[in-house]
């Protein structure tokens, strides 16, 4: 009815916190909002969670079997269960079983979880699986050090590169053809919107960066108190720009523009730039009853448009900070 290939009626999520992870978290909402039935299988009730109407628990990796297949790297590594499953979680595993018998699908897996995870373990070079969980982890012998493109840089006419020539092209003729908007076929500098020179800037005037703490992998561990007292989450803000806008060091500001609002911390400081502000990514969203987030999550000011190449650009939006 929108415009799009199709109405959802119905939203399954696994492995993914919407409401954190994607650009215009508030647009988000209103979809979530929108839809008849969301189940989310979740280890924590994130702020996706909240939105289920059914919730189905899932186990942590100390209560299952698995594996762990390093990419480019010469190691596979078993991660052997600890202790049972507590309450009623389950592992995704055997929720994906159960879930297809209730649905009345037969013969959706004839092997067992370990038969599984054997298979699997075989097919990423372990020797034997009983020995990987045994020694939790086995390295593979290279034969030599790994060298990128090694074949076509040795034998070229025989390896060549998925290109219509062949070779690593500098300038992109399938690109050229495309004809997209943005899209140069040569690599080269494309201003991007809402930056500094973006009319919206007279609005907006702060350029906003969300980098990465520490003490979060993306958003996960976020919710974990302790950590949270390492560092606390807060705009960090220069120094120049704090005195512009009368605002000290601790301070709880807001932080806004036509996507969304958030009120936190200042953090003043000489190792940002003028002109530019840095939320960063990964604190849960919060709202309160009017809908201004009082977590800090960076992504209710993002933009959802893709960059030309078809990527979120999640430094590349533009805010104001004022006292809240």
């Amino acid at each position: 009815a929108g415009g799009y290939p199709a109405d959802y009626k119905l939203l399954y999520v696994a492995l993914c916190n919407y409401l954190n992870q994607f650009p215009n978290v508030n647009k988000i909402v209103k979809a979530l909002q929108s839809l008849e039935f969301i189940v989310v299988q979740e280890q924590f009730m994130t702020p996706t969670a909240k939105f289920a109407d059914i919730l189905l628990p899932v186990n942590t990796f100390m209560e299952r079997n698995d594996i762990t297949i390093g990419v480019g790297s010469p190691f596979i590594g078993s991660i052997n269960k600890v202790i049972e499953p507590r309450g009623e979680s389950k592992s995704p595993w055997q929720i994906a079983v159960e879930l297809a018998e209730r649905m009345g699908i037969t013969g959706y897996l004839d092997k067992g979880e370990e038969e599984m995870l054997a298979d699997r373990a075989k097919r990423n070079g372990a020797p034997d699986y009983a020995l990987l969980k045994e020694k939790g982890t086995i390295r593979f012998k290279l034969p030599e050090p790994y060298v990128a493109f090694k074949r076509q840089r040795e034998d070229p006419a025989n390896n060549p590169f998925p290109t219509p020539s062949g070779k690593i092209e500098i300038y992109s003729q399938q690109w050229a053809e495309m004809n997209i908007p943005g899209l140069s076929p040569t690599p080269k500098y494309i201003e991007t919107w809402e930056s500094r020179n973006d009319p919206l800037a007279k609005r907006y005037p702060l350029q906003l960066i969300t980098t990465h703490f520490k003490r979060r992998a993306l958003s996960q561990f976020d919710n974990i108190p302790w950590l949270r007292e390492l560092q606390s989450q807060a705009v960090l803000i220069s120094s120049e720009d704090a005195k512009a806008r009368n605002i000290n060091d601790g301070e709880m500001v807001r932080v806004f523009n036509d996507r969304g609002e958030m009120v936190i911390p200042a953090k003043v400081t000489e190792r940002i730039m003028p002109g530019v502000v840095d939320v960063p990514h990964g604190a849960w969203y919060n709202p309160d009853e009017k809908g201004v987030d009082r977590g800090g999550c960076a992504n209710i000011l993002t933009s959802d448009e893709y960059s030309p190449g078809g990527s979120f650009a999640y430094n590349t939006a533009l805010v104001e900070v004022e006292k809240a």
